[in-house]
Parts: structure tokens; sequence; C-alpha cells
């Protein structure tokens, strides 16, 4: 199976990157609250002692594996979207493409963000800043696409791509739909028609 969006941060031998890579394996397969920092140590192979020497508390530890997460995400999604399409107006459908390979997958569980933001609704916990900010540059990045694309108002491009992305991988997940980033793409190739549709 192909590297996924979720995939290890590297192979450092880092005592620090082990426990990272560990936890976020077990918060993204098995949910935050049912994930102790006991089992986080076990699955590093390094002791508790050793986590809490890195991080003060599972909390600190879950917000630095969103930070990371944002990261790994970018790196792969818009790597996979610009090998797709080397036309702006076509990367926005690509979009949609990439998601349709990430759902099929046999790892997948959704969107690490909307699980965390779900799981933990307090909006001061330490994590809800990352999630948001994986919100933004995902909100940024369909931004660029359309103003790359020569789109007359890419902000509205950007809040549509946002529901049509989220809205197909939450059904995904729940619903077990694995061609939902399909239908989500007809639904954008629509939008994009009426945009060059003639007035």
């Amino acid at each position: 199976m192909q590297p996924g969006p979720y995939d290890d941060f590297g192979q450092q031998a880092k005592t620090n990157a082990r426990i990272l890579n560990a936890a976020a394996r077990l918060f993204y397969r098995k949910g935050i609250r049912a994930v102790s920092v006991d089992e986080v140590a076990a699955e590093a192979s390094v002791t508790k002692v050793t986590v809490y020497k890195h991080y003060r508390a599972k909390d600190e530890l879950l917000a630095k594996c969103l930070h990371a997460l944002d990261e790994r995400f970018f790196g792969w999604f818009a790597g996979e979207v610009e090998s797709r399409a080397a036309d702006p107006y076509d990367r926005l459908l690509a979009v949609f493409d990439v998601l349709d390979v990430w759902f099929r997958r046999r790892d997948f569980r959704g969107c690490a963000f909307i699980n965390a933001a779900v799981e933990l609704a307090d909006a001061t916990h330490p994590a809800h800043e990352a999630v948001m900010a994986h919100k933004t540059r995902c909100r940024r990045y369909f931004r660029a696409l359309a103003d790359e694309a020569g789109i007359e108002d890419p902000d509205a491009i950007s809040d549509q791509w946002m529901l049509l992305t989220e809205g197909a991988t939450i059904t995904a997940l729940v619903e077990g739909d694995r061609d939902a980033a399909r239908r989500a793409r007809a639904g954008a190739s629509a939008i994009l028609r009426g945009l060059r549709a003639p007035a």
C-alpha cells in the first residue's frame, strides 16, 4: 500500500519521533479518549516516564501530534493533487480524486482533525488550536488553487470546497460510502461549469 496522509513522520530513531508516531497511530485508529499514555509508551517501546519527559500531559502530546499530522497531511495531499493535474483549474477537481484514493485505503478512519473536534468539544482544549490551524490551511489551499485558476471569487470556491470535502469525508466514514469523493467531485464540476457558462 502506498504511503498515506497520516503515515509515520519519517523513520527517525529519535525517541520523540517514536512517541509521536505511536501516539498518532493510536489516536487515529482507536480514538483519543480510548488511548492511554501507558498504551502510547508501549507502542513506542519507551517507558511512561519517558513520554512524560517529552510531554507534560496527554493533551500536550495530542496537540503536538495534530500539528505534526497537519504538516504530514499537506505534504502528501498537495503533492498528490499536483501530480494529477498541471492546470490550476484541473487541480480543483483533482482534490476529489485524491480524496477518492484516500477513502479507499484499508486504514481510512476519517479526518483526524474532524475526529478530534468531535471528541474534544471544549474550544479551550490545547488541541483545538491545531484543529483550527488545519482548517485554515485547507481553506487557504483551496483559495490559492481557485486564485491560480483565475476564478473571480476564490473565497466562495474555498468555502464550497471546504463543505464538499468535509461532507464527503464524514459521509465516507460514517456511512462507509467509498464513492463519496466521486459524488462530491460531480458537484464541484457542476460549480465550475456554471462559472464557465456564458452569461
